[in-house]
């Protein structure tokens, strides 16, 4: 049976996979054009929609560990009401070739 180390279970394991998440960012109304500004800045982020006060975002990244840093990292943003994750997949390195 495979050890499993805190390290394994906070990167989800293998460095040859690729992780895609989707989520929805909640901002203040009057902020979410600045927030969705800065969130297509960020590295591995894209935004896809916004309407009111939610923005339609993916995030990738080597790790699930990753995509959760960045996801926190939005959730403590200024004009941030709240960031969730919807989504996560992971697929090998070789398969996106």
């Amino acid at each position: 049976m495979r050890g499993f180390t805190r390290r394994s279970i906070l990167t989800a394991g293998s460095a040859d996979q690729h992780h895609i998440s989707s989520a929805v960012v909640l901002a203040l109304p009057e902020r979410r054009e600045a927030v969705s500004a800065r969130l297509a800045n960020m590295s591995g982020v894209e935004v896809h929609a916004g309407e009111g006060s939610q923005i339609i975002i993916t995030i990738e990244g080597a790790t699930s560990g990753m995509l959760g840093e960045t996801l926190t990292t939005i959730s403590v943003m200024d004009g941030v009401l709240a960031a969730n994750m919807v989504f996560e997949h992971a697929e090998a390195r070789e398969a996106r070739s």
